[in-house]
């Protein structure tokens, strides 16, 4: 690389319109709307921003959680569809890159997906969270590598991942391998730990941690609990004291692992703003580039990106319907 774009980037901390995807899609446009008013060329969601988290499979039985997760399905994102369409058309009137999360509807199943959208309004690929973390195997289905993508454009690699991926090191050194810049990493909203040894969220740690270790700008996205959740999910206890916290930690991380943007209020919905300058990797590349000269050669890995789909059909399938009006010319 000879030319270093620099840019600004928009890490959003809100809140969806809970099981409901037209208004959260609505809600989206008009977010991506203020990014690029405040001159963003790229603007990152939270996990499941569309139509929400289903906080359900932690805090209640699978029976329980069955009508929200009927609701879910309901709001799901299918490729192509309307929700699709107002995103593509919002990126394109924008002039702005946008990763978004959803839960994506193929097929019966559901997947937890981090859609790409560029300037031109073009759908430029896909990433499905490669495997749902704990109760969240309730909801959606495992993504594969055919789908963890880096896109080469002129603003620099852009990549994502969401939540716990951030903490899987074959995940790491595959993006790293890609040569990944800016990232989108897509969180929920966490809660505080009693026994945590740190004051920071673990999103923030997990962000920066993985700054460091790609050498790379991370735009790192959240949630936020609110009343309106927690009135759509039956008033379930566990989940009041979430809703007193607010969540949050929405922020733009350097690659050398320096928090670029201020803190916004846990319970405030806003977005985060910060200046990326790719040049600023150089330096740290320099210092450590673990998938080039800092690679141990006696440790490899293989990433299988050819699809893996469950069953395969082989040759065409036969057309056997006949029309009313061609049963009436048979003698």
């Amino acid at each position: 690389m000879t030319d270093y774009p620099k840019f600004k980037a928009a890490a959003v901390q809100a809140a969806p319109v809970f099981l409901d995807a037209e208004a959260t899609a609505d809600k989206a446009c008009k977010l991506i709307e203020k990014a690029a008013s405040g001159g963003a060329k790229l603007i990152g969601f939270p996990e499941g921003f569309i139509s929400g988290y289903p906080w359900w499979v932690w805090l209640t039985d699978p029976i329980t959680g069955s009508p929200l997760q009927q609701k879910l399905m309901e709001n799901a994102v299918e490729i192509p569809g309307p929700v699709v369409k107002k995103l593509s058309e919002a990126a394109r009137k924008n002039n702005i890159y946008v990763c978004i999360s959803v839960s994506e509807k193929e097929g019966g199943s559901l997947y937890l997906t981090q859609l790409w959208f560029n300037p031109l309004g073009d759908l430029m690929g896909k990433h499905r969270k490669m495997k749902p973390s704990g109760g969240e195997r309730l909801i959606w289905g495992d993504g594969e590598a055919s789908m963890m993508p880096v896109f080469d454009t002129e603003i620099g690699r852009l990549g994502g991942l969401q939540c716990w991926e951030h903490w899987i090191p074959l995940n790491i050194q595959a993006m790293n391998a890609k040569n990944e810049q800016v990232h989108v990493a897509s969180w929920p909203c966490f809660v505080p730990d009693d026994e945590a040894l740190t004051s920071e969220a673990p999103n923030e740690i997990s962000a920066r941690f993985y700054a460091l270790a790609t050498q790379s700008y991370v735009i790192s996205s959240t949630q936020i609990h609110t009343q309106e959740i927690y009135e759509k999910m039956g008033r379930l206890p566990a989940y009041e004291g979430f809703v007193e916290y607010g969540g949050g930690d929405a922020c733009i991380i350097g690659p050398n692992g320096k928090i670029l943007t201020e803190k916004l209020p846990k319970n405030a919905e806003g977005l985060a703003y910060a200046d990326i300058d790719l040049e600023k990797i150089v330096d740290c590349k320099y210092q450590i580039d673990p998938a080039g000269h800092y690679s141990n050669k006696t440790l490899r890995m293989l990433v299988d990106q050819d699809p893996q789909p469950v069953v395969n059909f082989a040759g065409e399938e036969k057309e056997c319907s006949v029309k009313y009006e061609e049963l009436q010319k048979e003698k």
